[in-house]
């Protein structure tokens, strides 16, 4: 009787096991799918060039036979790294994710605060975003000010400087997701996508 019962529990744990992976390729699919319909310049936040080449050559392919053994690929090349990284990207781009709201929160809080000469954001930014140039930042935090400090009346405002330092803000904000996915991905992953014989 023991030993049925734990043949019957094997037999469980192994369809529980084998219904995971099921739903764990769906989603990897998904999140292929969801990469490709990204653009290039999107794509570039992401560090695996190996995987931004595969929806390069995904994207040229017009017949369906070939683009479903290139996604199939894709999926097996998204199998071997942490799909935080996909998972963020891919939301980073989705206005109706929650990722995206805070984003765009951030970077207007950001925004805002500059504006308004909160001495702690320049070393808030500077701490979180190590590709930012100050230099640079205030010139453009200077520009803003001067655009909004115009009367309605003597000037219909364009908006452009205030874009620009948004615009600044959100390079700065990807340019960190390209570091923190980097990081995240840990040592050894070029190799194995460069191998994808061994995933």
């Amino acid at each position: 009787m023991g030993a049925k019962k734990e043949d019957t529990q094997l037999t469980t744990n192994e369809a529980k096991s084998k219904s995971q992976q099921k739903q764990q390729a769906k989603e990897t699919t998904r999140l292929g799918e969801l990469l490709t319909q990204l653009s290039e310049t999107q794509l570039e936040i992401l560090p695996y060039p190996e995987i931004r080449a595969s929806i390069a050559e995904y994207k040229k392919i017009s017949k369906g036979n070939a683009r479903k053994r290139q996604m199939l690929y894709i999926g097996k090349l998204l199998r071997s790294i942490d799909l935080t990284v996909i998972e963020q990207l891919v939301a980073r781009y989705d206005s109706a994710s929650d990722y995206h709201r805070l984003h765009i929160h951030q970077i207007e809080q950001w925004r805002n605060q500059l504006i308004n000469d909160d001495p702690r954001v320049i070393s808030q930014i500077g701490e979180e975003c190590p590709e930012l140039d100050r230099q640079h930042l205030m010139n453009l935090v200077r520009d803003a000010k001067a655009e909004l400090s115009i009367p309605a009346e003597q000037s219909e405002p364009s908006g452009r400087a205030f874009k620009k330092l948004f615009q600044y803000l959100k390079l700065l904000n990807d340019q960190r997701l390209t570091l923190n996915a980097k990081t995240e991905s840990g040592p050894g992953t070029d190799a194995v996508l460069q191998n994808p014989e061994t995933l």
